[in-house]
């Protein structure tokens, strides 16, 4: 049986890669405040999810299986423990709905955060070879600790799962594509800075299952993915 390498998931360099961050910081947004991030995440895949074997695919031939994106991130406090943001990722959009539970206050305060977060995307086309679009949903939940503004901590576990489909070049022409992928890890991160700005930094490590065909060809495979996050929170 042949198989190929999602090149579906992929992505190039002009922000398509689905390298996504959760951006959690140590606590939701305070109510009628604004929180706003800049900065760029990675995807590094290994093992199969790097090297799938021989296949006459251009899905794999054409595309890479990671990079880096652009992220902007905006979050407004809905009420005092529960915001609404919007995150740009390269050519993934994504809302995030984000609430805390079992809050401890004081100079240093902890709590859990939890997120819905769905989200989709257009594939562009590379070097002729095909496109088609992304959807799926991150279920991020982190214990975050802030340590008087100055210092944020978060780190918990991290489920998704995503869905492709397109049109890719096989070799004798476009056919059509799709693909499952099921996620699970864990996060970790933290924040450091004065007042309002901090500088943050992520790493999600997770393991990748995907299934998918390209006409005749059929996908099964799975590995380790990497996606370290970085960039300047500022608080409006």
């Amino acid at each position: 049986m042949r198989t190929i390498v999602p090149g579906l998931l992929c992505l190039c360099l002009m922000g398509c890669v689905s390298a996504i961050p959760t951006v959690t910081g140590g606590s939701t947004t305070p109510k009628q405040r604004t929180d706003v991030a800049l900065g760029g995440a990675i995807r590094v895949p290994t093992g199969d999810l790097r090297h799938g074997g021989p296949s006459e695919s251009r899905a794999r031939a054409t595309a890479d299986a990671g990079g880096v994106v652009p992220v902007a991130v905006g979050r407004y406090g809905l009420t005092r423990h529960l915001d609404l943001g919007l995150m740009v990722a390269g050519s993934v959009v994504r809302l995030d709905l984000r609430g805390e539970f079992g809050v401890t206050e004081g100079s240093t305060r902890s709590t859990w955060v939890w997120s819905i977060a769905p989200y989709g995307g257009y594939i562009g086309d590379r070097d002729d070879a095909g496109s088609g679009a992304r959807f799926g949903l991150d279920i991020p939940l982190a214990y975050a600790i802030d340590f008087g503004g100055l210092y944020d901590v978060w780190i918990g576990p991290r489920i998704g799962i995503e869905g492709i489909v397109g049109s890719y070049d096989q070799g004798t022409g476009r056919e059509s594509a799709s693909l499952v992928a099921l996620r699970g890890g864990a996060m970790i991160g933290m924040a450091a800075g004065f007042r309002r700005v901090h500088a943050f930094l992520e790493v999600t490590v997770a393991w990748e299952q995907q299934w998918g065909s390209h006409d005749d060809l059929e996908l099964d495979r799975g590995g380790v993915v990497l996606i370290p996050a970085f960039g300047l929170r500022v608080r409006i």
